[in-house]
């Protein structure tokens, strides 16, 4: 088997970088002599954009002729955070106090909103009350110093690095639907319990409830190893402080993804995202002896609160395998999507079916066919052709016996790690009051 190990979704869209606006008022000119104001800007930007964060001010989107009050309307509420950058020139620019007034705006209405007070050494704290920006209650602002040496040596303050964690905690758990719905589901809980769990996976930090929420819902969704026998499951021990203080369908929520995603390979989701964004050939190889490794397989890679859809095919016997299996993929993803005419000219024919596959993968993840059968070089080949906007994946519980076989063999669990993640599933979803189903008979290959 040529096996393949990516971490890149080539054909994916990759998640955007928080944006910042930086608010400043710059008179130099570069090569005068004058306040550290054009310096520090450009040291905060480059600074910025090598935290991974795309930073703006106005002359990256003004042109001549421009609406610049429309136009820094529309950036300011396009972004994730605004710096406002207090220069002695910022202090006495109506400019620089227009913007600070929408930043404030939307601070108040948005607890999500931060907006941040970035103080240069030659600006005193007792000049704001007399400036341009006295409008603003700069109190109840977040304000740091940026000391002459942190400047020269483009660094920014800690205060500030621990707002632009934050900045990226809340950006990630608004990009990740997953994320979102750990942490919205984590709402009802108490801060007591939220802070029990957060300190048994080593949130240590005090933090107000609103990020301590956030955090919590990074760490339940992080990889990580099964305990040691005899030992207690961290995993385990901060799911009981919070579950039994949710409702049943928000607990249920939480343990089924935080499972998932602590003991399926990231890797295994990143190669399943490389196969998402290929045009065709999308074939990849899971061996696998339990049928919720699968579920949990396909739940991780679809980045949201529920799994990749799948269909399962029954492998055919005889000397036209290729040619029925062909025929009962075409029949389960037609009856999975209610398509009655891949066969039928009149309604599209076969265009017309691949056309409503495409659209489907566009709308809610690809359509997973699972087989379980060793993969076969001459029968991939076949099937690809055919179904080239499909995801075709063998489930067998046969290791190395694929042979020369153009597929992705998913980073595996070892059958003592499936067995760990089925007992470890059960035990979160009985402390959020769900009892799992019982597996179906196994059903090897």
């Amino acid at each position: 088997m040529t096996a393949h190990h990516a971490f890149d979704r080539p054909g994916a869209a990759p998640t955007p970088r928080p944006r910042i606006f930086v608010s400043h008022s710059t008179r130099a000119k570069p090569g005068q002599v004058c306040c550290r104001c054009l310096e520090a800007r450009d040291a905060l930007v480059e600074r910025l954009s090598a935290e991974g964060f795309e930073a703006v001010y106005d002359k990256d989107f003004l042109r001549s002729g421009d609406g610049w009050q429309q136009e820094i309307a529309l950036e300011l509420h396009g972004s994730q955070a605004t710096v406002l950058l207090l220069s002695r020139h910022a202090l006495e620019s109506a400019n620089v106090g227009y913007e600070a007034g929408i930043a404030d705006g939307r601070r108040r209405v948005d607890a999500r909103y931060r907006f941040i007070a970035l103080k240069l050494p030659d600006v005193r704290r007792v000049d704001l009350a007399a400036s341009a920006l006295k409008a603003i209650h700069l109190g109840e602002v977040d304000m740091c110093d940026w000391a002459d040496d942190e400047i020269a040596g483009g660094r920014l303050p800690a205060k500030l690095c621990a707002d632009l964690a934050q900045i990226r905690l809340w950006h990630l758990d608004r990009s990740s639907p997953t994320r979102n719905a750990v942490t919205s589901a984590l709402g009802e809980a108490y801060e007591g319990p939220l802070r029990a769990a957060a300190e048994v996976l080593g949130v240590r930090e005090r933090l107000d409830r609103e990020v301590l929420r956030e955090r919590l819902s990074e760490a339940l969704l992080t990889e990580r190893a099964p305990a040691p026998r005899r030992e207690p499951d961290p995993l385990v021990r901060a799911l009981g402080e919070v579950l039994p203080v949710l409702r049943s369908e928000p607990a249920g929520t939480v343990a089924d993804l935080s499972v998932v995603y602590a003991r399926v390979p990231t890797l295994a989701a990143a190669q399943l995202g490389e196969l998402r964004g290929r045009e065709d050939g999308r074939v990849a190889v899971l061996t696998a002896t339990r049928d919720g490794t699968l579920r949990a397989y396909l739940l991780r890679a679809s980045g949201h609160p529920r799994p990749w859809p799948h269909v399962e095919v029954t492998v055919p016997a005889g000397a036209r395998m290729a040619a029925g299996l062909v025929a009962a993929i075409r029949d389960a993803v037609a009856g999975y999507m209610d398509y009655d005419g891949y066969d039928d000219p009149e309604l599209e024919g076969e265009v017309g079916f691949r056309e409503v596959i495409e659209a489907h993968a566009l709308e809610t993840g690809p359509i997973v066919v699972v087989i379980r059968h060793l993969p076969d070089a001459a029968l991939v080949r076949e099937l690809r052709v055919a179904f080239p906007c499909l995801l075709l994946l063998f489930l067998t519980d046969r290791v190395g016996a694929c042979g020369p076989v153009e597929a992705i063999e998913l980073a595996p669990l070892t059958p003592s790690g499936e067995g760990e993640l089925r007992r470890t599933h059960g035990r979160a979803m009985l402390l959020a009051g769900l009892p799992e189903r019982p597996d179906p008979p196994r059903r090897p290959a």
